[in-house]
């Protein structure tokens, strides 16, 4: 799949937390942002596989801090 460079300021507390996610699922920032857009736009079926993984971890660990947390 080709990519682009996208370019964006966010708040520092999204960003911090952005950094806090990467770090706990191991994933690149590219692709939790790259996940989260897709997800927002509906297009899941476009979604690499090793992206759907990252997405995937970020529900589980949804639910179990709603269930065990």
């Amino acid at each position: 799949m080709a990519t682009v460079f996208i370019g964006a300021r966010i708040p520092l507390a999204l960003s911090e937390k952005l950094s806090e996610f990467v770090n706990r699922v191991g994933a690149t920032k590219s692709e939790i942002l790259t996940a989260a857009l897709v997800q927002y736009l509906g297009i899941t079926e476009d979604l690499p596989l090793s992206q759907r993984m990252v997405e995937l971890e970020k529900r589980m660990t949804a639910l179990e801090a709603r269930f065990y947390g």
